[in-house]
């Protein structure tokens, strides 16, 4: 329960007059906390790999390092034309609004309005004048302004989400696109080894069996073709969906052409204190902890003095200073609400230290997605190297195996269909390694707060 007392009465004048100090007291007051930047105490390094030095080429646009032009595409359209980023960016503009309003009550809130004729004579006019102070007007404008601030922040998250789940998408498909490729070039491969083996049947140098094994290993690879294919559209209609098109109607040329992307270069890693300043949402978490520090100061004003000001002016319609005038002054005292007001602190005190804990959280695992993604690029792209050598040696084994079969050499026909799994797994693994690589380098680059761009407005 609140009391209100003290009112005046006579012209708006005199009694802006004797509450005119009492509004300028107020509105200068300041309550609660005073806002320091949080800090923690990182390492030099990530893991245990030394400091590597800082490449000096902007990496803003990292996706570039792949050196697709439809990837490229992609993403200039997505950055542009996505749902996720239209919604973040509409967040942004929400936040702009709330900091705007709450920016007016810093001086207080100022509400006039002025109509004719009702209740008036036809040739006069009345005005309703309402002014309400507190001492918490600042601290609200300032968490309108902290959440601004987080929510410019969350555009920049947003587009490093979107940039992550398009790239990581269009490896996919193209990953997909490749085993296709590879699937057929291995059915190929084995029914020119069936026409082989039905060749040695009828010279009586190979069995049925023989046959029937190579017969499982078409069936099998014929199987798995339509499989392919269905991940192939599941993907494409997703890559739609991140541009904000209906599934089908996306104008880009997707189909598979040449092999899986491929990144060149490397990150510019930094140290682990320039995630603090460059990850969108550690910066966020950081300007939600200070909002909420804000909103404990709001709680503790409330638990203070707060002025109201509300009158009524009737004048003559040509504004000539006559008629009646009432204007009446309020000063409420919080006196018998004070334990839940207290209470009210102490809500808004725990929702501080949360918003504290959740950017340590963030900080932490900023850091321990850089490390763990430093490590898979690094073991990915060993991968790479040895797949492909892999895949060199079995080609050689599978041609040298059809030569011996084909003179009657020292090999037999399961020898050749052994060659025949062998090198399709080889290929397989080779794929994934490639789609491993890519998505390693992507995940590090996201990891480090890399493509952000420049600082975005509300449109």
């Amino acid at each position: 329960m609140e009391r209100r007392i003290s009112r005046w009465g006579g012209g708006p004048v005199a009694a802006l007059t004797r509450v005119g100090p009492l509004v300028v007291a107020l509105s200068a007051c300041s309550i609660g906390q005073v806002y320091h930047s949080p800090t923690m105490q990182l390492p030099d390094r990530y893991a245990r790999l030394a400091p590597l030095p800082v490449v000096p080429a902007d990496q803003q646009d990292w996706w570039k390092s792949f050196h697709d032009p439809v990837l490229n595409q992609l993403i200039a359209r997505g950055l542009s034309d996505s749902v996720t980023m239209a919604q973040a960016k509409a967040r942004l503009a929400e936040a702009e609004a709330l900091s705007r309003s709450a920016g007016n009550t810093v001086a207080g809130n100022l509400n006039l309005s002025v109509q004719k004729g009702s209740g008036t004579s036809v040739d006069e006019t009345a005005g309703a004048l309402g002014l309400s102070l507190s001492p918490g007007a600042r601290s609200r404008a300032e968490a309108a302004m902290e959440r601004l601030q987080a929510a410019g922040y969350g555009v920049q998250n947003a587009r490093l989400t979107l940039l992550q789940n398009l790239a990581q998408d269009y490896i996919d498909l193209r990953f997909y696109q490749a085993s296709l490729r590879q699937q057929y070039s291995d059915l190929a491969s084995r029914r020119r080894t069936l026409h082989g083996i039905e060749t040695l049947l009828s010279a009586g140098s190979a069995t049925k069996l023989d046959k029937l094994r190579s017969q499982a290993l078409i069936a099998q690879t014929e199987t798995q073709i339509p499989q392919i294919s269905a991940q192939i559209v599941k993907q494409s209609s997703r890559i739609a969906t991140l541009l904000g098109v209906p599934a089908g109607a996306l104008n880009i040329d997707l189909r598979g052409v040449g092999t899986q992307p491929l990144p060149r270069g490397q990150a510019a890693l930094g140290v682990p204190a320039d995630l603090v300043r460059r990850r969108p949402d550690i910066r966020q978490a950081e300007r939600n902890y200070a909002a909420a520090v804000s909103d404990v100061n709001v709680a503790e004003a409330a638990r203070y003095p707060s002025l109201t000001l509300s009158g009524q002016i009737v004048a003559p319609f040509d504004g000539a200073l006559k008629g009646s005038q009432s204007l009446g002054a309020g000063l409420v005292l919080p006196l018998f609400n004070q334990p839940g007001l207290a209470a009210n602190v102490n809500v808004a005190q725990a929702r501080a230290d949360q918003a504290y804990q959740a950017w340590r959280l963030a900080v932490l695992s900023g850091v321990e997605q850089v490390s763990t993604a430093l490590a898979s690029v690094s073991a990915s792209r060993r991968a790479v190297a040895m797949a492909s050598y892999a895949v060199s040696l079995n080609t050689e084994a599978l041609t040298l195996s059809r030569e011996l079969l084909d003179s009657h050499g020292d090999v037999t026909v399961l020898d050749l269909l052994d060659r025949e799994r062998a090198i399709a797994d080889a290929r397989s693994s080779l794929a994934q390694t490639r789609r491993a690589y890519a998505t390693d380098f992507i995940s590090l680059h996201v990891a480090l707060g890399l493509g952000t761009g420049q600082d975005v407005r509300a449109k």
